[in-house]
Formats: structure tokens, C-alpha cells, sequence
């Protein structure tokens, strides 16, 4: 009988110690913890209905929101931690990053001066500051900052194609590859990098050096335009125009607001011979503020000509030979269309009159 307590006295204990192991178990598990964004942004979304609120919660949640690539609502978050503390040097640094991504350059350097006033500042600043610079087409201090944010982070691979951007711009294609490399170096698979590599082969003629980068970029990154574009260009360069009009295509529906997938499509067309269909693209291209290269002055000039638009065709032809002078299919093709008409035979109306 004495074992019999004995043996129910240690059962009870043992069950004492696995149900409050369960208990605990119960109040914290870390592999069930739920640390993901949406949880994050519900819990800062309930703490910011007390009263009180603090403005950094705000820019804690702009943060989450950009992670899911949602910039409204960002922006309305960040605009209210800066209505609440206009000191917030941090919250204007994240307005001006999201306003380099919508190319709003002006308002992005209006921001980084507050968060500056503010003393926010990061190797980051810097290469806000350096791509705010490009897109306002100030190359020389870009180059200024994208060499700083270098200097205070060297293994930041997107720093070192900030300053390849602002080489090439300069025409500096050399350093601009060297500095490119340098990225891949510490991103073997940096898709910025291979933006830039992929934009200066193929503006080289270099299609075959570009298409591998391209092709990961078309598989990374399916719904930006940039990428369909240069494939184009490679199947374009190929003569197989038919796969690159469904590129140009596939750019111009994901960036209806880039000029380079219409001058695509203008080109795809022209080399069909399709100049009414190809004129219309050309248009919009230029609209949209496409550099015109000798290339694509020719090929707009052509589909003019080519569509009965003799006035404006002369006036393209005229700045090629200008700037062309040594390029005699210029001149030729001006005189074809400003040569007058042969006078057309006058035919007799009245009746023979014969005396059989």
C-alpha cells in the first residue's frame, strides 16, 4: 500500500510539471510569434487611436508601409509626424526618398534641406542627395555626394552605381564601367547595376553583353518597363521584329509614360515598312522627350516623307545635314522631295478636225 502513495504521489507531480510546461508553452512560443508587417502596422494603427500619439510612431509606420511599397499612405503618415514635430529631421529624409522614386526632384531637395536643418543625416542622405542631383541634371554634384556616401559606407553596392549614373552622364563611360563593377564586386546581382551595364552596352551596339543581365532583370523585376525595352532593342538588332514590337509593346503598356518604348515601336514599324503605323509612335516619342539622336531624326524624317508630309520631313532633314554634313544620304534625300514636279503633259481637248 506504502508504494501505492508513493508511486500516485510521483505521477501527480510529474502531470503537475507537464501541465505547467503546457501552461507556459501556452503564454510564449517564439516560433509563433507574429512579427510580420501587416501585424506590425495593425498594432502602431491601434497605438496611434490613444491619445497622445507619438510622431515617430507615425514615420515607424510610413517605414512599414514603403516595405510594402505603398507610398500613399506613407506620405499621409510621414506629413502627420511632421504637422505634429516640424523638427523631425527623419521624417522629411523619407518624404524625399519617395519623391526621387516619382521623380519629383525639386520637392525631393526642398525635403532633404529640412531633414539637413533638422540634423538627419546618413551615408543614405548622401545618395538621396547624388540621385536627386541626376534627375535635376546637375552631374558635377552628384558626383559630389555619391562619392561621399562611398566614403562613409564602401560596401553599399547602390552607391557605387549612383556615381557610375552621374559618369556616364558626364560622358565618362569608362569610370562610369569601372565603378559598375565595382558594384557587382559586392553585388554580384545587383539589378541597378545591371540597369546601367545593360543601357551602356546597349546604347554601344553591344546587344549579346547586354542580354544576359537583361534576361535576369525581365525575371526579377516583370513589370518594369525598362527591361522589355532593352529586350526589344536586342530582338530589334536581331531582325526579329515581330518579338520586339511584343516587347516595345509590354514597355509601353507597364511605362506609358516613357519615351523610349514608343521610339521602339516607331522603329519596329519603320523596319517593316509599316510608316503609317510607325509615325504615330515616333510622335508620341518625341512628345515624351526623347533625346533625338541622328538615328531617330532619320527615321522620323523617313516615316514624314514616307506618309506625304514633305514640309515636315524637309525640316528634319535639314538639321541632319547640318549637323551631318559629311553624311551625303541627308542632301539626297532633301533634294528628292524638294525637286519640283516634271510639268505634266497638256493634252488637247478639242476634237480632230480632219477635211476626209
Amino acid at each position: 500500500m506504502r508504494n501505492f502513495f508513493w508511486l500516485l504521489w510521483l505521477g501527480m507531480g510529474f502531470l503537475s510539471a507537464c501541465s505547467q510546461k503546457t501552461s507556459e508553452e501556452r503564454m510564449f512560443n517564439p516560433a509563433k510569434v507574429d512579427s510580420s508587417i501587416p501585424t506590425q502596422i495593425n498594432e502602431l494603427s491601434m497605438a496611434l487611436e490613444q491619445r497622445n500619439p507619438q510622431p515617430v510612431w507615425y514615420v515607424k509606420r510610413a517605414k512599414l508601409y514603403l516595405a510594402q511599397e505603398k507610398t500613399q499612405p506613407a506620405l499621409k503618415d510621414l506629413s502627420m509626424a511632421t504637422t505634429l514635430d516640424p523638427s523631425l529631421g527623419e521624417a522629411y529624409f523619407w518624404k524625399a526618398k519617395i519623391l526621387v522614386g516619382s521623380q519629383q526632384y525639386q520637392e525631393a531637395m526642398k525635403m532633404m534641406m529640412q531633414a539637413k536643418a533638422f540634423n538627419f543625416y546618413t551615408p543614405e542622405s548622401e545618395a538621396i542627395l547624388a540621385e536627386t542631383y541626376v534627375g535635376l541634371k546637375l552631374y558635377e554634384l552628384s558626383l559630389t555626394h555619391s562619392s561621399q556616401a562611398i566614403r562613409l559606407s564602401p560596401g553599399e553596392a547602390k552607391y557605387y552605381v549612383l556615381l557610375a549614373k552621374a559618369q556616364a552622364a558626364t560622358g565618362d563611360t569608362a569610370r562610369s564601367l569601372y565603378n559598375l563593377n565595382r558594384a557587382l564586386v559586392r553585388d554580384s546581382v545587383s539589378l541597378p547595376a545591371f540597369r546601367e551595364l545593360s543601357a551602356i552596352y546597349t546604347a554601344r551596339g553591344l546587344y549579346d553583353n547586354a542580354l544576359p543581365m537583361v534576361q535576369v532583370g525581365v525575371k526579377k523585376q516583370p513589370k518594369e518597363g525598362f527591361w522589355w525595352q532593352q529586350l526589344g532593342q536586342y530582338f530589334l538588332n536581331r531582325n526579329l521584329t515581330d518579338t520586339a514590337l511584343a516587347c516595345f509593346g509590354k514597355a509601353v503598356t507597364l511605362q506609358p509614360d516613357k519615351a523610349e518604348g514608343y521610339a521602339g515601336l516607331g522603329e519596329a514599324w519603320y523596319k517593316k515598312r509599316q510608316y503609317d503605323l510607325a509615325l504615330p509612335q515616333l510622335l508620341k516619342a518625341q512628345e515624351l522627350g526623347l533625346p533625338m539622336t541622328e538615328r531617330n531624326r532619320w527615321v522620323l524624317a523617313s516615316c514624314l516623307d514616307w506618309t506625304g508630309q514633305k514640309a515636315a520631313a524637309r525640316v528634319h532633314y535639314g538639321i541632319l545635314i547640318r549637323k551631318y554634313p559629311q553624311n551625303s544620304r541627308y542632301r539626297v534625300a532633301l533634294q528628292r522631295i524638294t525637286k519640283p514636279a516634271p510639268p505634266r503633259p497638256i493634252m488637247d481637248s478639242l476634237r480632230a478636225i480632219t477635211v476626209f
